[in-house]
């Protein structure tokens, strides 16, 4: 929906003031106006995207963002079906279901944005009338904060730092580095070889992973980084120091572990044999050859 200049500059002033407010749903049904706590640009080029029609409109929301089916129990968009009811807040501000009636996969996007609404983490999408959750969701690089938890079912829910696509990486990269500190473990080719005859170096392989995933991090989070000071207001962020204090206490461990791996080296004691033997010949030793013991020889 196309909004005009001056809604957008009412809207930023809004959230500025700490008065801009969404429409949230309880976990018992309950709906109420929350305010806005944060709008997050996400950097979401590895993403599916995926458009979500109800018979109000569509929105499109990134394949792992989750979409609300009841007050407590919500799925992740790219596993929607049509047909599929989806919570909604209906009129007089009453928690309803309506049906999906389309689904289409997009083009990637290298950003999208999201918000975070205060109390109960989910907010009502004004075109499709359809409540999704808080921001950040499985691929975003923040976690979400820890009230958001199914809590009807006593289970609290995470979300991801790292896909698993990108930690299965993370894992190979500390396997290679594994296999290069002594001894020579080359055979262990995969992950999955290393758990099957090496079990006791799979907590070595998730600290190697969790020093790169951290890297990683902090890496991506270097272009985010900036000071800004104008008209007496200053702020700084700074997103990389604290993935890079993750990194260092994770090497420590993983640089114990190699250190272990090193000391099962098995080293073979030499054969022994006299240093002296009888003749030139034996010089090198009793079992190369026989000596051969004369004045002329001996000289």
């Amino acid at each position: 929906m196309a909004i005009s200049e001056s809604l957008r500059e009412r809207l930023r002033d809004a959230f500025m003031q700490g008065t801009l407010l969404a429409h949230s749903v309880g976990p018992t049904g309950e709906t109420a106006w929350q305010p806005v706590q944060g709008v997050h640009r996400a950097e979401v080029s590895w993403e599916s995207v995926v458009e979500v029609t109800t018979p109000h409109g569509s929105m499109v929301l990134t394949g792992g963002h989750r979409v609300y089916t009841a007050p407590t129990e919500k799925v992740e968009a790219e596993g929607l079906q049509v047909g599929q009811r989806v919570l909604s807040i209906g009129a007089g501000g009453v928690a309803t279901l309506v049906p999906v009636v389309g689904l289409a996969v997009l083009p990637p996007r290298q950003f999208m944005y999201d918000l975070t609404v205060a109390e109960w983490h989910n907010f009502l999408v004004y075109r499709p009338a359809v409540v999704v959750s808080n921001s950040p969701d499985r691929n975003y690089r923040f976690r979400p904060p820890e009230s958001e938890a199914t809590i009807g079912c006593y289970n609290q829910v995470f979300g991801y730092v790292w896909t698993d696509e990108e930690f299965a990486d993370y894992l190979t990269i500390a396997l290679d580095k594994w296999n290069l500190h002594p001894p020579e473990t080359e055979e262990l080719r995969t992950v999955d070889m290393v758990c099957q005859q090496k079990p006791a170096w799979r907590a070595a392989l998730l600290w190697g992973a969790l020093v790169n995933a951290a890297q990683a991090l902090a890496y991506n989070w270097t272009v985010n980084e900036f000071s800004y000071s104008i008209g007496g207001i200053s702020l700084d962020i700074q997103r990389t120091s604290s993935y890079m204090d993750l990194k260092r206490n994770a090497e420590e461990q993983w640089d114990k572990m190699t250190e272990a791996k090193s000391r099962t080296v098995k080293y073979v004691r030499g054969l022994q044999q006299p240093r002296f033997g009888r003749g030139v010949r034996s010089a090198f030793g009793p079992y190369v050859g026989k000596g051969v013991l004369s004045p002329r020889n001996f000289v």
